[in-house]
């Protein structure tokens, strides 16, 4: 069975799934259940565009993760395939863990447990599943890895997490306060001391 699929998105246009895991944890169950999670909660009822889901915004930063990947890649970085594989994976499954309505009910089904603390259980379990191949991927996640820069790709104020929902989100309620140039910020990307910067001429764009 072909499993490199091509995902037609609304934001980015079509977004190759680049592994072969990648394809069977897309098609898991768990992670299929996101397509019934809506992104923003209940900001549908305010703007009726809103019923995009958090299944969509995996799929939209999985894609940006690989795009910064490919840059860094490009600058000399040296991110071997199987890291490239493990973040993807964790960039994929970091909002697994969400339950209905996402953030809005967040703390009213389950009383200081937090989506994150939910996301590694699944993790997890996906890792048993899956004969150990998430182990790298649940290391990114939770910045146990020796390279700092994978996770905070996934969890930072520079991470591909923000960068997808701040386009998304706008697009799908028609607003304009969050529309940014992810492309250019990407392109910027840089790594300095292990740590995710930017340059200096992409510090206008963040």
């Amino acid at each position: 069975m072909n499993k490199k699929k091509i995902i037609n998105d609304p934001v980015y246009g079509f977004i190759t799934v680049p592994f072969e895991i990648v394809h069977d944890i897309i098609g898991h169950p768990w992670l299929q259940r996101l397509t019934r999670i809506r992104q923003l909660g209940l900001t549908y009822l305010v703007y009726p565009g809103a019923i995009h889901t958090r299944f969509h915004h995996a799929i939209g930063a999985m894609h940006l993760m690989t795009c910064a990947i490919e840059t860094l890649r490009s600058k000399g970085h040296g991110i071997s395939n199987t890291e490239a594989e493990a973040a993807t994976l964790a960039i994929l499954l970091h909002d697994i863990g969400h339950g209905p309505y996402s953030h809005a009910l967040e703390n009213l089904l389950a009383h200081d447990i937090s989506h994150e603390y939910l996301s590694v259980l699944f993790m997890n379990r996906l890792n048993n599943e899956f004969s150990g191949r998430l182990t790298e991927a649940i290391h990114i996640f939770n910045n146990t890895h020796p390279k700092k820069f994978l996770h905070q790709l996934v969890s930072s104020q520079l991470d591909v997490d923000r960068l997808d929902y701040l386009n998304r989100d706008s697009f799908f309620t028609g607003v304009s306060e969050g529309v940014i140039s992810s492309d250019r910020i990407i392109k910027m990307m840089e790594v300095v001391d292990g740590n995710l910067m930017v340059e200096e001429k992409g510090i206008y764009s963040v």
